[in-house]
């Protein structure tokens, strides 16, 4: 069961065992700094996140890849 799932801009945002990201069923690669506890991915090169949350949800807003809502 997914720990973290939420729709943002008509795309589903899913977390599953605190570590897998997924945005419209696709897997989404990303790197943890475990010295100051950020969170960051290629989609979104230069910008640390707070949470993997907070990553996943700013790539299903902010990325070409997600520009379109699923249908």
């Amino acid at each position: 069961m997914a720990k973290f799932k939420e729709k943002v801009k008509g795309h589903t945002v899913e977390i599953d065992d605190d570590d897998n990201l997924q945005i419209a069923g696709k897997s989404i690669d990303y790197i943890h700094d475990a010295a100051s506890n950020k969170w960051s991915s290629r989609y979104l090169p230069y910008t640390q996140y707070d949470s993997l949350e907070d990553l996943g949800k700013e790539i299903a807003k902010n990325t070409e890849e997600f520009k379109e809502p699923q249908g």
